[in-house]
């Protein structure tokens, strides 16, 4: 009885020692099948191009095919949630932004995924500015004379957005500029910036990118930069603290994430890749093809830090706009 008593606790011990083993093997030999890249945005959006630029270069360093994925709704947490709650082991990645990873969590009550717990960070891809715009015909003047018309007329201003970035700063717009806003929510850019074109809504807070071709050739009108200073893919379009000074908004990021508990030799592997990828001078030109868009890799370390500041600049902004969390 005493020998088979050892015995089997001589195995026992060599079974927890073969566990790790296991998994510096499964380490090793990342990515042995293909990786998902989940954007929370639909087709046509920032997120999903940069998912499929990225991914495409990613998958050829690592040796497996990058798959994208779209999960949109409820400003990115569909896709959000989906990744959090993915196994984590690599295969599952999410290219989260500054509204899924620092915004949302003070807008929600009920947000069932926790950007600073869920989620392992494994680079920043690029910053995009926003803009706001106006549809065709509606503003016959500069941001400072469209706001002047509006107090006088007592008029209510309707914004369409796209991002939780661009609901946010609908609403600081409003309490800075002294005049009534009202948000009408789209699941994702490319359908408000339809019925923009449309004339169904008269104004927009959209991603440069997205906006860049349609103030060009008029078929919508750029009225300010939503920053401190001029974007320098349109260098003629005032920054909107030109019009009300102090009101500026922090400029918006893309960035990979694994779900939380990802062996941080497979996320180092990822952001290794990601920095390889975004050095490239091809990888870079289809990113800054879209005008507006800046190449700005951040390391896990550094991303994390990013998060946070965000995190708590965003929630700052929230408050003080009044805006109650849903």
């Amino acid at each position: 009885m005493r020998t088979f008593t050892k015995r089997l606790a001589m195995l026992a011990a060599a079974a927890v020692v073969a566990l790790p083993v296991g998994a510096a093997t499964a380490q090793s030999n990342y990515p042995a099948k293909p990786i998902y890249i989940v954007s929370s945005f639909p087709p046509g959006s920032i997120s999903d191009t940069l998912s499929r630029v990225v991914g495409e270069k990613m998958g050829r360093d690592l040796g497996q095919s990058v798959v994208v994925e779209n999960k949109p709704g409820a400003n990115g947490a569909v896709g959000a949630i989906y990744v959090a709650r993915a196994k984590p082991d690599g295969y599952t990645l999410l290219m989260g932004t500054n509204s899924i990873n620092a915004i949302n969590p003070s807008l929600f009550k009920q947000l069932n995924y926790a950007p600073e717990k869920d989620f392992a960070p494994i680079g920043m891809v690029a910053e995009i500015p926003a803009v706001l715009v106006a549809r065709k015909g509606y503003a016959s003047g500069d941001l400072a004379a469209t706001l002047a018309d509006a107090r006088k007329r007592g008029a209510t201003m309707s914004i369409a957005t796209g991002t939780a970035t661009a609901q946010v700063a609908a609403a600081m717009l409003g309490k800075k500029a002294g005049v009534k806003v009202l948000n009408v929510p789209y699941r994702g850019e490319p359908l408000g910036l339809t019925d923009l074109l449309g004339g169904q809504v008269d104004l927009m807070i959209l991603n440069l990118p997205v906006a860049y071709s349609y103030i060009k050739n008029g078929q919508i009108k750029g009225l300010a930069i939503l920053a401190d200073k001029r974007a320098p893919a349109l260098p003629d379009l005032p920054s909107i603290s030109e019009s009300l000074p102090g009101f500026s908004i922090p400029t918006g990021w893309n960035a990979l994430f694994a779900p939380a508990g990802t062996p941080p030799a497979i996320v180092q592997k990822l952001a290794a890749s990601l920095a390889q990828a975004l050095k490239q001078d091809d990888v870079r030109k289809q990113i800054e093809a879209a005008p507006g868009t800046m190449v700005s890799f951040l390391a896990p370390d550094a991303l994390t830090a990013r998060v946070e500041a965000d995190t708590r600049q965003w929630a700052e902004m929230i408050r003080a706009a009044g805006i109650e969390p849903q």
